[in-house]
């Protein structure tokens, strides 16, 4: 087992290995639980951090957790999941520093419902933001059962794996990438009493200090014959109550995941280090299976792709559609994440349209060639406004996602990405979100802003600050060009000017938000008019609670 450091895993990510499906299935056999009483492993989704003046924060099912928890069981272990947000979906509290609304469990609540006999404990940490809270969760967990072997992975562990280790000595391990393969081989070293080392995707620290890292966790080839995720082991019902959801509230979203990766290398992305630039698509039958099995078993009436880049290739969504048709399916679908414009031609605009497709998020990022260009955004903005005008055309609800304030932007590129969101408004899209960019660990910018020292110290105030996405609460600039205080501005207006053209525009639109700001049930039409309603729901929560 070699001890490298995070900059030599970094480069390793390319050559990631792969498990087909004789090895995927050989592994569910090799790391089968032995035979015996085996203690409990709980797996932990925490609770949601927001701003208190946020102004978009969806609620989504625990996918990842479901999967992890799901892989373990298949191999015969005692696996249940603790989801923090979904068992208290309606209870929202303010931090211990009172800058900060947590929605879901308390601490104490969340201890209490780990088994005292708990061996293991896996945490799903997903975004760099939500870092200090739960950093904070791990430590009290860790005070309550010391003798338990603490895991962590997701996208923020994975991004600066010997940060997350340093500053948390309560973890023990840190599973990279792609890790429910990574987790199940090391649960059952660690019930069979093996050595640890040499588990690719497993990073821990030696008694002197030393970093041992296994890279990244091979990807998974076969990823039709890995089980689905474990929403036995949660209570779905609570996310119908009232509805929540990434996309458009429908009274019943469930979510699917259909691909894993994305194959391109966007400079503003950590996809590239958590998932290689492997882009694997399920089996069509597959997915639809799994489709019908979630209409059957919890009455969706809405399945929520959470995929990275959902349509990346034309024949594959055709396929999926006719399979759809073929089985005379009715139900709505919704990429509510954002997809690619190139395989969006009309054809396959009208048959995504007509299999029930309620939901259409383009990304398109900036409105500035000269910025797409930059962040290595290889999208064509006359391409993807002819996908958006065919779109709007056939009757899809579309939405738009754009980001300001990359490293290079001066005025004229922020301006360039507010007066294309105010063009797009008279196209007819009814939702546009425009975000200030903000460095995640594990991307392109975020190492290169580390390098000129722009980013420095990582310390709770930096993570804390990333907070401002989706917040009215302040903006920051890392561009040297552009203040702070004009990013803010830009995204107020460029956002606000949107809206206001979009209702303009499209007068039918105001009438209809009136109507149902009247209603004791909001029924939301887009994605602005679900977050008015989100947060009505959790002014009223949080005033209950």
């Amino acid at each position: 087992m070699n001890v490298v450091s995070t900059e030599t895993m970094r480069q390793r990510v390319p050559q990631v290995d792969e498990m087909d499906k004789r090895s995927l299935l050989d592994a569910f056999e090799t790391y089968r639980a032995p035979e015996g009483d085996i203690r409990p492993i709980v797996v932990i989704r925490p609770p949601y951090l927001l701003s208190k003046l946020t102004y978009t924060a969806p609620i989504t099912l625990p996918i990842g957790a479901g999967y992890v928890a799901a892989t373990v069981e298949k191999a015969g272990y005692n696996v249940s999941i603790i989801d923090a947000l979904g068992d208290a979906i309606l209870q929202i509290n303010e931090t211990e520093c009172g800058q900060f609304n947590v929605q879901g469990l308390t601490t104490e609540q969340i201890l209490d419902r780990i088994p005292n006999d708990t061996a293991i404990i896996g945490v799903s940490l997903m975004f760099s933001q939500e870092w200090v809270y739960h950093r904070s969760l791990i430590e009290k967990v860790k005070k309550r059962f010391p003798d338990v072997t603490m895991i962590v992975g997701g996208e923020h562990p994975t991004a600066m794996p010997e940060f997350v280790l340093r500053d948390c000595p309560e973890i023990d391990y840190v599973v990279t990438g792609e890790g429910e393969l990574a987790f199940l081989e090391l649960v059952h070293r660690i019930f069979t009493n093996a050595d640890t080392q040499g588990i690719l995707g497993v990073c821990f620290l030696e008694a002197d200090d030393t970093l041992v890292s296994g890279g990244l966790s091979r990807r998974i080839a076969a990823i039709d014959q890995m089980p689905r995720p474990a929403w036995h082991l949660i209570t779905v019902e609570n996310y119908f109550m009232p509805n929540w959801t990434q996309g458009l509230a429908t009274g019943r979203n469930v979510a699917i995941i259909a691909t894993r990766g994305c194959p391109y290398q966007c400079a503003f992305c950590s996809n590239p280090f958590m998932w290689t630039t492997r882009y694997i698509a399920r089996d069509v039958m597959d997915v639809v299976d799994e489709i019908e099995e979630l209409l059957e078993r919890y009455r969706a009436t809405s399945i929520d792709f959470y995929d990275l880049t959902a349509i990346v290739k034309k024949p594959w969504i055709m396929d999926f559609c006719n399979e759809v048709k073929r089985r005379k399916l009715k139900f709505i679908w919704q990429l509510p994440s954002g997809t690619r414009s190139e395989a969006l031609d009309e054809e396959t605009l009208q048959a995504i349209y007509d299999t029930g497709c309620g939901l259409l998020t383009y990304a398109p990022e900036s409105g500035s060639p000269e910025s797409l260009k930059a962040v290595k955004k290889k999208v064509k903005l006359p391409r993807i406004i002819k996908s958006i005008r065919s779109a709007v055309k056939i009757g899809h609800t579309v939405k738009l996602n754009l980001i300001i304030g990359f490293p290079h932007e001066r005025h004229s590129n922020v301006l360039e990405t507010v007066f294309f969101a105010w063009k797009m408004a008279f196209l007819g899209p009814e939702d546009l979100n425009i975000s200030i960019f903000t460095p995640y660990p594990g991307s392109e910018l975020y190492d290169q802003l580390r390098e000129e020292g722009v980013i420095g110290k990582m310390d709770d105030e930096y993570f804390n600050s990333l907070l401002v996405q989706g917040s009215l609460a302040g903006a920051f600039s890392v561009s040297k060009h552009v203040s702070s205080r004009f990013m803010g501005l830009a995204r107020f207006f460029g956002i606000g000017g949107f809206y206001g053209l979009a209702y303009l525009t499209h007068p039918t639109r105001i009438a209809r938000l009136l109507r149902n700001l009247n209603k004791p049930q909001f029924q939301a039409h887009n994605l602005f008019e679900q977050r008015i309603s989100d947060f009505r729901v959790r002014a009223k929560a949080q005033k209950a609670s």
